[in-house]
C-alpha cells in the first residue's frame, strides 16, 4: 500500500497521475529501448583520432558535422530529462512530506526553464550551431513574443492539446497573475517579494513560512488541479523531442500512448 504520508485522500488520485507521468519521462532515461540517446555509432572510414584529440574537435575536423551535432543533441536531450525527473520526483516527494514551500520551488526549474530549452530545441533551426558555439547564447532565455510563438508551434504538433497559448502563459509565465507558477515560485524561493506590485509578501509575513492549514489546503489545491495537465504537455513534448532526435520502433510511441491512457482511466473517479 502506498504511503501517502500527510497528503489529504482527496489529492492521492491526483498524486498518483502525476507521479505516473513524470515516471513516462523517466522511462526515456532507465528503459532499455532508449539508448540510443546515450551511445552513437560512428563510422571512422579509416580516419584516426589524434593524441589527445577531443571526439567532437574529430568529427569537426573529419567533416562530420552531422554525427558531432547529432550527438550534442542527444546528450543534451537526454540530460535534460534526467534533470527535469530529478526536481519533478523531489518536488512531489516533498509534498506528501507538507514541504510545500519545497515543492513550488522545485517544479519551477522543469517548467520555466527546461520546457523553454526543450521548444527550442523542437523549433528553432540553428539552437544547436548557437549552443556548440555562442558564448553570450542563453538557451532558456527568450522574449515574451518568441515563447509565445514556441509554445504555439508546440501546440500544432500535438494531438491532443489541453491548453491554448493563452491557458499556459497563464499559468506558467503571468508575472500579474499571483497564481501563476512563476509568481508562486518566487514566493517559494524568496523570503520577500516587493518588485512585482501582483506578488507582494505583505507587512509582518514572509513567503510561505507562516502558513497554516488553510494556506497549506489551498497550495495542495493548487498543485493537484493544475499540475497533471501541466505534465501531460511536458509529457507530450518529451514524446516528440526524443521520437524526432534518436530513431525506434514506431510502436515505441503506441506503447507509451496506450499507457498514458491507462494513468488516467486508471484515476479516474
Amino acid at each position: 500500500m502506498r504511503d501517502y504520508l500527510f497528503l489529504p485522500d482527496q489529492f492521492h488520485r491526483q498524486h498518483d497521475v502525476c507521479m505516473s507521468l513524470i515516471g513516462q519521462i523517466e522511462e526515456f532515461i532507465i528503459d532499455a529501448k532508449y539508448d540510443n540517446l546515450k551511445s552513437y555509432s560512428i563510422e571512422l572510414s579509416g580516419n584516426h583520432l589524434s593524441k589527445n584529440e577531443h571526439i567532437f574537435n574529430f568529427l569537426l575536423r573529419t567533416g562530420k558535422q552531422d554525427d558531432h551535432d547529432k550527438i550534442v543533441k542527444g546528450t543534451v536531450v537526454r540530460a535534460l530529462l534526467m534533470d527535469i525527473c530529478y526536481f519533478s520526483q523531489e518536488a512531489f516527494t516533498c509534498s506528501l512530506k507538507k514541504r510545500l514551500s519545497v515543492t513550488f520551488a522545485l517544479i519551477r526549474k522543469p517548467f520555466v526553464f527546461s520546457l523553454i530549452v526543450i521548444l527550442r530545441i523542437l523549433f528553432e533551426e540553428k539552437f544547436i550551431e548557437k549552443f556548440n558555439s555562442d558564448l553570450e547564447f542563453d538557451p532558456a532565455k527568450v522574449t515574451n513574443d518568441e515563447r509565445n510563438q514556441l509554445i504555439d508551434l508546440s501546440l500544432k504538433c500535438l494531438t491532443t492539446p489541453v491548453y491554448t497559448v493563452e491557458d499556459i502563459n497563464r499559468l506558467i509565465f503571468d508575472k500579474i497573475d499571483p497564481g501563476s507558477l512563476i509568481n508562486m515560485s518566487d514566493r517559494a524561493l524568496h523570503l520577500s517579494t516587493t518588485r512585482n506590485e501582483n506578488n507582494l509578501t505583505g507587512v509582518q509575513n514572509f513567503n510561505f513560512i507562516f502558513s497554516i492549514d488553510k494556506d497549506i489546503q489551498t497550495q495542495w489545491k493548487w498543485i493537484y488541479s493544475r499540475m497533471p495537465a501541466l505534465l501531460l504537455y511536458l509529457v507530450q513534448l518529451t514524446d516528440v523531442l526524443v521520437f524526432n532526435t534518436i530513431k525506434t520502433e514506431k510502436s515505441f510511441l503506441t506503447d507509451r500512448l496506450v499507457a498514458r491512457a491507462k494513468i488516467f482511466k486508471k484515476n479516474k473517479r
